[in-house]
């Protein structure tokens, strides 16, 4: 650690460190899968696309970055756990989860279907829940940890359409509150990030399908602009790092002011 008055940047360095990241096959989770390795961490790569995966493993390897991948279903509690044990073969320690996988499911709420709903808050907020859970007993034991959940800006506002998705988010930002304060004394910190409009390809896939809806939505962010992955993988590196050793429990905003609009 730096000295008193001093700042470092190896602050933001995970050497020596272990990250699991779901979702890593594509989009976000894939972006922040560079990152995190770029700073120094050994990633766990975790989806149920076996194929993009191992993309994901090659493409790191051709960047000089460790990774480790395993298939895992975040709704399948033996999946998850198998996960863990897998990720703990490497040092023994779990420094990081970044909990990104989830799915999106638009409809109108008088005719959204039950078991639709169900299925976006089983997978969004239990299985990112079943993950957490999942590391919690290594990241008490080494008394060290950061457990970072990817929420939405959805989370905090309202849109029509959406009601399945913006209660799982909301809800994984609840819970990131109450876990930051239940597993703060031991040092384990949990945190979530409410992204807004991100250009990966499931949002591009989603705006061919409701190009209006996304253009107004668009119009609402006060930078103009929809933002990169890499944007809020700064947000992810500074969560997982020791430059945030005294924060949890919080939901930070990557949303060009969205929320606050």
């Amino acid at each position: 650690m730096p000295k008193p008055g001093q700042f470092s940047t190896d602050l933001f360095r995970l050497d020596g460190r272990v990250a699991i990241v779901t979702g890593a096959a594509s989009g976000m989770g894939r972006r922040a899968a560079f990152g995190l390795g770029d700073a120094g961490a050994h990633i766990i790569a975790a989806d149920v696309n076996e194929e993009g995966l191992e993309q994901t493993r090659q493409d790191l390897a051709a960047e000089g970055i460790e990774s480790t991948t395993v298939r895992c279903d975040i709704s399948d509690a033996a999946l998850v756990a198998n996960m863990v044990e897998v990720a703990k073969t490497v040092t023994g320690r779990i420094d990081v989860l970044l909990n990104c996988a989830g799915i999106g499911a638009r409809g109108v709420a008088e005719d959204y279907p039950y078991e639709l709903f169900k299925k976006v808050i089983y997978i969004n907020t239990r299985g990112s829940f079943l993950c957490a859970k999942a590391v919690a007993p290594t990241m008490i034991a080494q008394r060290k940890g950061s457990i970072i959940n990817i929420s939405s800006c959805a989370a905090a506002v309202g849109w029509p359409g959406s009601v399945g998705y913006q209660a799982s988010k909301a809800g994984l930002a609840q819970m990131s509150r109450s876990l930051g304060v239940e597993w703060g004394p031991y040092n384990v910190r949990v945190n979530s990030i409410a992204p807004g409009y991100v250009d990966t390809p499931q949002t591009r896939q989603e705006a061919a399908l409701e190009p209006e809806y996304f253009a107004e939505r668009l119009r609402r962010v006060p930078m103009s602009r929809a933002a990169q992955p890499e944007e809020v993988v700064g947000a992810i590196l500074y969560l997982a790092s020791d430059a945030s050793s005294m924060v949890t429990g919080n939901l930070i905003a990557t949303d060009g002011g969205y929320i606050a609009s």
